[in-house]
């Protein structure tokens, strides 16, 4: 495939998939019922996009080719930040896994246990702000950084009206 293809087949459905991850964020730190479904539905579609992202990847970029994704994955690596980890697909694998699992039961109707989505919680912020702040560049990480930063505040302000 050309170039120009990556935007619309591997780009765009990551793009949507952070932007769900931030929707149901914000939702989840909001009170009420409406808020509850929100959450639950944003990130089940989020972690449906973030497979279709992982999918495109590998038909696109690395030619259904795991060597060749751990490769690019290691220099990539190697390049932010001085460490040759090809292991970081592996990441990215428990990452979507931990993210659809945990949105399915939300979306089943399960009741939020505040252990486990404490823990899904914060383990997904950390791969999403790995991802869009310290491995990207440009809009992407501005855009992902006034997230977090608008995240962190409203996540602060609800608290203190609990």
């Amino acid at each position: 495939m050309l170039a120009s293809s990556i935007i619309p087949t591997v780009l765009l459905p990551v793009w949507v998939a952070v932007t769900l991850w931030f929707v149901g964020a914000f939702a989840r730190v909001t009170s009420g019922e409406r808020a509850e479904r929100l959450y639950a539905w944003s990130w089940m579609l989020g972690s449906l996009a973030m497979w279709i992202h992982i999918f495109a990847s590998y038909a696109v970029v690395y030619h259904w080719c795991h060597a060749e994704a751990l490769q690019a994955t290691a220099e990539e690596s190697e390049r932010v930040t001085g460490i040759r980890a090809g292991w970081g697909v592996y990441v990215n694998f428990v990452f979507a896994l931990v993210w659809s699992i945990y949105s399915a039961l939300l979306v089943k109707g399960g009741t939020r246990q505040l252990t486990t989505d404490r823990a899904v919680f914060w383990f997904t912020a950390a791969i999403v702000l790995m991802a869009t702040v310290v491995f990207e560049a440009g809009a992407v990480r501005i855009a992902s950084g006034v997230g977090f930063l608008a995240f962190c505040a409203v996540a602060l302000s609800n608290a203190r009206r609990d």
